[in-house]
């Protein structure tokens, strides 16, 4: 709730900002026509203020400025003659001062020209700290203000503006100010960037607009970028839902909420509710997120085959932040800069082979997505060569401005990399939806198809109970059977498999089906004579395919021939059926196929199954096998069919199942 509510307080002045400037404006060129900040720069530290105090003075030194901390420094009679001179506004090391770390101290002597309006009014002090820096505000030897994190043991919060009442100043009109300064780290600009004084109202208007100057420059570019990358996620995990079998629109998700936890964190140290220390770990474990989660979204997107090489990147990448968090920086920043290096890498490799293979929108989204990928990377890179001389100090945290809004090359790089996302999620599902409304119009009219491949009823006879099951291995498949009474109460047989999967081999299958329903022969090695022919003509057009068939028909008394194209054997109460091999249809014209004669008993128990059980699958790549299937084979059609698929259907099953009760 405390977030919340200085989140809306920041919110409510940002809409009064406009109503502020028009204010302190309109003062101030009532007061003088350059403006309400008059910039006061002298060579000496005492600096005077003039009689009419209108609007705000800015207070740029030089400065008195010596590193090391002792308390005594905050008093008035302080000889700093012997100090370094300091203009704020200006990085040290511009100034000659090497870079230091811990506290410094800043003194300047304002000198008010007595019994003036100046030396009447209480004056306020409106101090602005760069960077993390914590700042102590002393006015004649009296604290008027500090910021947050500067207590007995200091904190490293990004300091924002705040104001300081000053006391009246001595008889004579000077007020001594001491600002006690702090950082943890190396220090190269200064923490101290502005100090105005003025009226309390003129300093008031000017805290405002200080405020909005903050959010400008710090938090609003962020903000917006982490809420489209909300959007975004959002966006994902509804098309993840319309598409549940597309994993790579949930990876999308995860990946923009990565981005945005990221953004979240910084907007909360950004509004000095979070130390640096916390803000420095939380922030080592978002960004390795969102690289975890942009490699799975990657590898899924891509269908690449590096999985091992990306899991082993994936592991590496969460593991390093332990080195920090154990105090082994240089370990770390040497295998972060490494594993940084990998994963643009992989990214761009990954990307640029399915780009080759075909995937159109993977090209489109090399670029955007490497300058996602290294978008935190530019930043690094640049002040590095700016901290070493190697680029000019303009190229160190480079800003550009859209209006007030400043924002980072990293921030740019983002919502170039979510704008190329957007576009080709989007494209992406539409292409696929496409696809599936084609397919789903194909297997449609393939099941129309099938069901003239796979009766609904067997035909009932006398002398001969039958059963069977056919369990496609997706949605339709090549297999096909059927059983046609004759004349004589015979009963003919046909089981087959046509090569290939899914419309094509359904569209075969029912040829096949057409022309044995108008065959006039009802002798098995004829049947397959003929059928050899039509599967001929069938595989003459652009795709070539074959069909294994077995043919047999059974007799009222008992007899049964039998001719086989290449088909699995069936099986006679447990026991495989020894039968002549023979090609199978379409492979070559005008073969003669063998015909075998068997006599059945009463009782026997006839099987005809397709490799689909034969060849089913478990998950450590075992085959069920021809020993499995002779086990099951006197057990009902759908009990086999049953068995085989939970065993791991890769292909479809047809059974067929005759027990022979001659009346």
């Amino acid at each position: 709730m405390k977030v919340f509510r200085t989140v809306t307080s920041h919110i409510r002045r940002g809409l009064f900002l406009g109503l502020a400037l028009l204010c302190a404006c309109s003062q101030s060129f009532a007061a003088q026509p350059g403006g309400n900040e008059m910039f006061i720069a002298t060579n000496a530290i005492q600096v005077s203020i003039p009689a009419a105090t209108n609007g705000v003075i800015r207070l740029q030194g030089p400065w008195a400025f010596h590193e090391g901390d002792d308390p005594s420094w905050a008093g008035v009679n302080v000889d700093d003659s012997n100090w370094d001179k300091f203009t704020l506004g200006i990085s040290a090391s511009e100034q000659g001062i090497d870079t230091y770390a811990g506290y410094a101290w800043y003194r300047l002597r304002i000198q008010l020209q007595p019994n003036s309006k100046a030396a009447e009014t209480q004056l306020a002090l409106l101090v602005t700290p760069y960077s993390v820096g914590q700042l102590q505000v002393f006015a004649n030897g009296v604290e008027v203000g500090r910021t947050r994190g500067m207590t007995d043991h200091p904190q490293e919060f990004l300091a924002g503006p705040f104001i300081n009442q000053l006391p009246h100043p001595s008889p004579d009109g000077t007020i001594v100010l001491a600002i006690r300064a702090w950082a943890g780290g190396a220090i190269t600009h200064g923490l101290v960037d502005r100090v105005s004084i003025g009226g309390p109202d003129h300093i008031s208007e000017s805290f405002v607009l200080a405020q909005a100057r903050h959010w400008d420059e710090h938090i609003l570019a962020g903000l917006m970028v982490s809420f489209l990358f909300l959007c975004v996620a959002v966006l994902g995990a509804t098309l993840y839902l319309a598409q549940r079998h597309h994993v790579e629109y949930l990876w999308m998700a995860l990946l923009c909420l990565s981005v945005m936890v990221t953004g979240t964190v910084e907007f909360i140290y950004h509004l000095a509710l979070m130390p640096l220390g916390v803000f420095t770990v939380l922030n080592l474990w978002t960004g390795r997120l969102f690289m975890v989660a942009t490699l799975e979204f990657i590898l899924r997107f891509t269908g690449s085959p590096l999985r091992r090489l990306v899991r082993i990147v994936q592991l590496c990448v969460m593991l390093f932040p332990l080195l920090s968090v154990v105090h082994l920086e240089k370990t770390y920043e040497i295998l972060s800069v490494t594993a940084e290096i990998v994963f643009c890498g992989l990214v761009a490799v990954m990307l640029f082979r399915a780009w080759r293979r075909g995937l159109t929108e993977a090209g489109v989204m090399l670029v955007p997505f490497f300058l996602g990928s290294s978008a935190d990377s530019i930043d690094t890179i640049l002040d590095y060569f700016a901290m070493r001389h190697v680029l000019p100090d303009s190229f160190s945290s480079h800003q550009f401005h859209f209006g007030p809004v400043q924002f980072s090359i990293s921030i740019l790089s983002y919502t170039i990399f979510l704008g190329s996302l957007v576009a080709v999620i989007f494209y992406r599902f539409i292409r696929v939806s496409q696809e599936e409304q084609r397919s789903s119009a194909e297997i449609e009219a393939a099941r129309s198809v099938q069901a003239m491949l796979i009766p609904t009823q067997l035909p009932s006879n006398r002398n001969f109970m039958l059963d069977s099951a056919y369990l496609p291995a997706n949605g339709v498949g090549g297999d096909f059977f059927q059983v046609l009474p004759l004349k004589d109460d015979s009963m003919l047989i046909v089981v087959g498999d046509v090569s290939g999967k899914g419309l094509q081999a359904a569209m075969n299958a029912s040829t096949l089906v057409g022309a044995l329903r108008n065959e006039l022969s009802h002798e098995p090695a004829t049947v397959l004579s003929h059928l050899n022919q039509v599967m001929l003509g069938a595989s003459s057009g652009p795709i070539a395919g074959f069909a294994t068939c077995l043919c047999a028909r059974i007799h009222p008394n008992g007899e049964m021939i039998i001719a086989n194209a290449g088909h699995l054997s069936p099986y006679r109460d447990g026991r495989e059926m020894e039968l002549a091999a023979c090609l199978p249809l379409g492979v070559i014209p005008n073969v003669e196929y063998e015909q075998s004669t068997f006599q059945l008993k009463h009782g026997d128990r006839l099987t005809f199954v397709s490799d689909g059980v034969v060849e089913a699958t478990d998950q450590k790549g075992e085959l069920f096998g021809f020993e499995r299937t002779q086990q099951v084979s006197h057990e009902p059609a759908r009990y086999i069919a049953q068995i085989a698929q939970r065993f791991g259907q890769t292909d479809d099953i047809t059974v067929v199942s005759l027990y022979f009760v001659p009346a």
